[in-house]
């Protein structure tokens, strides 16, 4: 018996726990009017913000945070900054901040937070991503300049189309699924890149320090491939090589092959190996 009240005064006592944290929540909503090709600047060093699109000529951001931090807004003119700050007033411990904000498409995004999570879905304006931990996920992206920074946060980029992308990371790994445009770079000190889809007619330069790289495209003759690890292997046929026409590749697949392919390649690792292969049909 005495177990069993002890379990229940436990249980009660966790519950009530709870449910004062969740009453100690906030949910805050901010709304500015913009016009066109506003520039929004977000800065939570505490937590997630996703950004996703809206047909409205305005601005807004619903966040849920707790009693700890301040959300602090200003505009001017047609450029908006929030920033999450500490409540100087509050005795308690900052705990994770979560943005959930709304923008016209063609706004540019500039985003940044400590840990946490930097999500954009949909848009068409240039985005900024600054993360030392946090990871960064960018898809739907249309004719956009993309800038990633991080210092060990993953970043995968999908679906994004006519974009000129430029990521840097000291560990994270780099992953960037069906991303075409004119100019893709992408910087990792020890962390993997992937790329895996159909480039276009994009000009690609992947780079590690001692990560791996991993290319997977349909078919050889759609891109011309320069490689080189110093320490690393460098795995497939096809790199640095033309005489490719007769390796099992379909009719159509050898025609292109005869062509001088789209798009280009130039890969290079300090102790990572190397792989370029046919995407799994």
């Amino acid at each position: 018996m005495r177990s069993s009240s002890r379990l229940a005064c436990v249980t009660l006592l966790a519950l009530g726990t709870c449910a004062a944290a969740a009453a100690q929540l906030k949910r805050e909503m901010l709304a500015y009017p913009v016009s066109a090709k506003p520039v929004i600047s977000i800065r939570n060093q505490f937590g997630r913000i996703t950004v996703s699109p809206t047909s409205a000529s305005r601005v807004v951001a619903t966040v849920v945070h707790s009693a700890a931090v301040e959300i602090r807004g200003q505009q001017t003119e047609n450029r908006i900054e929030l920033t999450t700050g500490l409540d100087s007033n509050s005795a308690a411990k900052a705990d994770n901040v979560d943005y959930q904000v709304l923008v016209p498409p063609d706004a540019c995004v500039i985003l940044s937070t400590a840990a946490g999570s930097l999500v954009a879905e949909n848009l068409e304006g240039d985005l900024i991503f600054e993360g030392t931990t946090a990871s960064v996920d960018a898809h739907s992206i249309r004719n956009a300049h993309v800038h990633v920074k991080t210092l060990s946060g993953p970043v995968t980029l999908r679906q994004v189309s006519n974009g000129v992308i430029d990521v840097t990371t000291a560990s994270g790994d780099v992953s960037l699924q069906d991303v075409t445009g004119p100019m893709v770079e992408v910087h990792s000190g020890t962390g993997r890149i992937l790329y895996s889809g159909d480039p276009g007619d994009g000009a690609y330069k992947l780079v590690t320090g001692t990560g791996n790289i991993d290319v997977f495209v349909p078919f050889a003759g759609q891109a011309r491939f320069k490689a080189r690890s110093v320490k690393g292997k460098v795995a497939n046929a096809f790199i640095a090589s033309s005489a490719t026409i007769g390796l099992g590749f379909a009719s159509t697949q050898a025609s292109a092959l005869r062509r001088a392919p789209p798009a280009a390649f130039d890969l290079h690792s300090f102790r990572g190996n190397i792989s370029v292969r046919e995407s799994s049909k």
